[in-house]
């Protein structure tokens, strides 16, 4: 393997990407002691959603606001959800412990986009790395429901990321 693509891979893989930041009115104080272990991977099945939507969704249900950690738009672009050091509300049983990312789009009846795919890679590889995570679920492996669809690339994502 060329050295330039060796360099240029362990870069992409400890350095963040771009993450824009939203400023969230919380509805009730969280919870600043996640203790990391796991990514959950999440689809949001409406589309056109902005992170400023699904926060007012979540504070719908009663929660204190957006439950993921990150939100991945179809166009690639990333937003931060909650804190990093924050609970998240997205997965109950393992929020204490799990990153939540969502993606834009319903996989159940469509697909990532690669812009999606790369960055979810990205994002997922600075995780790992910064957090020595080594356990990658789906929503619906630790909840009964068909989150994130039939057609999100989990065997495909974990095979980038060796996992």
């Amino acid at each position: 393997m060329r050295s330039d693509l060796v360099n240029r891979k362990d870069t992409f893989s400890t350095q963040a990407p771009e993450i824009m930041e939203i400023t969230y009115n919380w509805a009730q104080p969280l919870s600043y002691d996640l203790n990391p272990n796991m990514i959950v991977y999440h689809h949001t099945v409406k589309t056109d959603l902005t992170p400023q939507r699904i926060d007012e969704l979540h504070k719908e249900r009663g929660w204190s606001g957006v439950g993921y950690h990150f939100y991945i738009r179809k166009d690639g672009t990333i937003y931060r959800g909650r804190p990093e050091n924050a609970i998240g509300s997205h997965a109950q049983g393992v929020n204490a412990r799990a990153f939540g990312i969502s993606l834009e789009g319903n996989f159940n009846n469509e697909y990532l986009t690669m812009q999606q795919k790369d960055s979810l890679i990205a994002l997922s590889k600075y995780l790992m790395n910064k957090y020595n995570i080594t356990d990658l679920k789906r929503h619906k492996d630790v909840r009964n429901t068909e989150c994130p669809g039939v057609n999100f690339p989990f065997e495909e994502i974990k095979a980038e990321l060796n996992v």
